[in-house]
């Protein structure tokens, strides 16, 4: 995704990729960028601030894939809440007011999550 979109992103945040890529790309469903393009089993939970550069968060992730499996990076799956919940329905993806219903909860207390990847 950055590939494709890295002349409009350049050092923009995920506030911008959310509201000029993920929601014109997911809005005629009205999916989540994940359920869009195809999901995965996630492998590691990512924790992270939607106000830093998105090349310094796509940079972060890559270097923890490498740092798992230098030989297989690609192969690890990753829950991100910007692609992961649907921004279309906010609300219902952070539990309605249950927490233990929200997405957060479910993703970090799945059996496949091996840990968080934080990227500060």
């Amino acid at each position: 995704l950055f590939d494709a979109f890295e002349g409009h992103i350049r050092n923009r945040a995920m506030y911008y990729m959310n509201e000029n890529i993920l929601k014109p790309l997911t809005k005629p469903h009205r999916v989540s960028y994940a359920e869009l393009a195809g999901s995965q089993t996630l492998t590691w939970f990512v924790s992270h601030f939607w106000g830093m550069p998105f090349r310094h968060f796509v940079e972060s992730v890559r270097s923890h894939a490498e740092s798992v499996d230098p030989s297989a990076w690609s192969l690890q799956a990753y829950w991100v809440c910007t692609f992961c919940n649907n921004q279309w329905d906010v609300a219902a993806e952070v539990g309605d007011g249950h927490w233990q219903q929200s997405s957060f909860f479910l993703a970090l207390r799945s059996e496949s999550c091996r840990g968080t990847c934080m990227v500060v």
